[in-house]
């Protein structure tokens, strides 16, 4: 998948959208490709899936992960690290974004829209469409304005994340992305790709789905 983009790159959606783990997949890949690269923890919704529960494998990996400090780490308070807005205007580098889900979460993200004119990212709304609030064109759309609104910068695309967990196949991920491209066409705006677990991927391919981002798994519930 080609992952041309501008500096910041921001993901969020609904609660059990994925968002974390695509935006985790997502700075790995570009780590790859390029020397720096943050990943930034603005999620202050969801106390069981956050980049920072992961920080340590995640900066081996070579990520240079903004959250709060560690004895902030578990609160489930709108801690917001001072080098949010460093990593944002980084030179030189890519910064990627894991926002809170719903508007709660966009609220944080608001805070830092005079430092995100509109060239400088790319703001990505993530649907799993088998979830009961983004199951239809309607219910998507709904949750997509109340974000933006909240967050008060304009988003650039919906990313199509419909899954069932272990439970999910191609024909899951495809019926799901019927339901995202009818809400993108409502919303006029681009489905920016798919995504979907690393087994998966060669299916959608051979269905003719080409723009997809293979996903590794690095958020694990404490249960």
């Amino acid at each position: 998948m080609d992952l041309a983009t501008p500096p910041v790159t921001i993901f969020t959606g609904n609660l059990g959208s994925g968002k974390t783990e695509i935006a985790i997949n997502y700075a790995l890949n570009l780590r790859k490709q390029h020397q720096k690269v943050y990943l930034v923890d603005l999620d202050i919704i969801n106390p069981y899936f956050r980049t920072r529960l992961a920080r340590e494998s995640l900066e081996d990996a070579g990520l240079n992960v903004v959250c709060p400090a560690a004895e902030m780490a578990n609160a489930d308070v709108p801690a917001l690290s001072p080098a949010i807005r460093g990593a944002m205007q980084v030179e030189n580098g890519f910064c990627v974004c894991d926002v809170g889900g719903d508007d709660v979460g966009a609220i944080a993200l608001g805070r830092f829209k005079p430092f995100l004119p509109s060239q400088r990212y790319n703001f990505y709304f993530v649907v799993n469409a088998c979830r009961p609030l983004t199951g239809t064109v309607e219910g998507i759309e709904k949750m997509f304005r109340s974000v933006e609104d909240t967050s008060r910068l304009q988003a650039s695309a919906l990313v199509n994340n419909t899954n069932l967990g272990a439970e999910t196949d191609a024909d899951v991920v495809i019926e799901g992305l019927e339901v995202v491209k009818q809400a993108a066409e409502k919303l006029n705006l681009p489905v920016a790709f798919t995504t979907a677990r690393q087994e998966i991927v060669p299916k959608l391919k051979d269905k003719g789905l080409s723009n997809v981002l293979p996903l590794d798994f690095y958020m694990l519930p404490p249960w």
